[in-house]
């Protein structure tokens, strides 16, 4: 009779404090299942998936600097560059006959594009040119194989090419006449084979080596300047474009760099 009274107590809290039990309980999050191998927001699997992928991406990054650096040391690829090519002109050494690139094949050839009344810089190039080509011819002669000497001289043409051939071609024909380039190539060497020709041929010669010149001031006027790419292009003995070099290099560091091509292609 005396626990009477408290059944309905014992009610009123249960259903009092159901409340509050399920509002403390509705921020907390869910606990992961038992399958996830953890407690916690993230799993054992997802920790794992994210090392396999970012491992992954490490590797691909890895593998492709790898590639860029070995492609960088092997130097230019095998194919064949989209510069250079036949052309045809007068050579102004031989009173303006018609010459044409075929004649330098059989040994290199170092061509440069400018034209004779360039102020400095024509000038200072050429003399490079005159001195890196004694250079390269020197050094060149003397690690020549008697073999290929013999060879040479039983060659029709052959017992006077030189290793490297200096080649000054003109990029202005108005005022570049055969007398004048022929004048002007003396200048510098003995072996500077000096080409001019008419507009459009010059033109062709320009294009096939992708050389940028620019007449500057009045066309009108025989005084304008030439505004035109400073580059040396060697030249293989099959014809072919090798390499270029810009105004930065120095005439001995040049010649050295083209010996090593010289005698990488042979």
């Amino acid at each position: 009779a005396g626990l009477a009274p408290s059944a309905p107590l014992a009610a009123r809290h249960a259903v009092g404090s159901a409340p509050a039990l399920t509002a403390r309980g509705a921020g907390r999050p869910r606990a992961m299942s038992s399958a996830s191998g953890s407690g916690g927001p993230v799993g054992w699997k997802s920790l794992a998936m994210m090392a396999v992928t970012g491992g992954g991406v490490l590797y691909f990054f890895e593998r492709e600097r790898t590639r860029r650096l070995d492609s960088v040391k092997a130097g230019p690829s095998a194919g064949k560059a989209s510069l250079g090519g036949p052309f045809e002109l007068q050579l102004a050494n031989e009173n303006g006959r018609r010459w044409d690139t075929s004649e330098l094949r059989g040994g290199y050839a170092l061509l440069y594009f400018g034209f004779t009344m360039c102020p400095d810089i024509c000038p200072d190039e050429l003399e490079k040119m005159a001195a890196c080509v004694d250079i390269v011819n020197a050094k060149m002669s003397t690690a020549q194989p008697p073999l290929e000497k013999e060879k040479a001289r039983e060659t029709p043409g052959d017992e006077r090419r030189l290793p490297l051939t200096p080649v000054f071609v003109s990029i202005d024909p108005e005022r570049d006449t055969v007398k004048r380039v022929a004048e002007y190539v003396k200048e510098f060497h003995p072996n500077l084979l000096g080409l001019t020709g008419t507009v459009d041929a010059c033109k062709r010669a320009a294009k096939q080596y992708r050389v940028y010149y620019h007449k500057t001031g009045d066309d009108d006027e025989k005084d304008y300047l030439v505004d035109h790419s400073i580059i040396m292009y060697l030249v293989d003995k099959n014809g072919e474009f090798v390499t270029f070099y810009g105004k930065n290099y120095e005439a001995k560091e040049m010649a050295e760099a083209i010996v090593e091509q010289m005698k990488r292609l042979g």
